[in-house]
């Protein structure tokens, strides 16, 4: 989890309005890092026939579930 926490406080530096050169190169730094889990994060596996259809269509319409 601390691995976590360093990203996001690389991301908060970087966005920050006193930003320098040197946190861009810190956050991109640790976003390589990271990279593998982000990649895990973000697969949501192959779209279906229809939600590729709605894409290509402008049509989207997002879920959201509560748990």
């Amino acid at each position: 989890m601390n691995t976590i926490h360093r990203l996001r406080e690389a991301l908060l530096k970087a966005l920050s309005p006193q930003e320098s050169r040197n946190d861009e190169q810190e956050l991109f730094d640790e976003l390589m890092v990271q990279k593998s889990r982000l990649i895990k994060l973000f697969d949501v596996g192959p779209r279906n026939a229809q939600e590729q259809r709605e894409i290509e269509s402008g049509r989207v319409t997002c879920i959201f579930a509560m748990f």
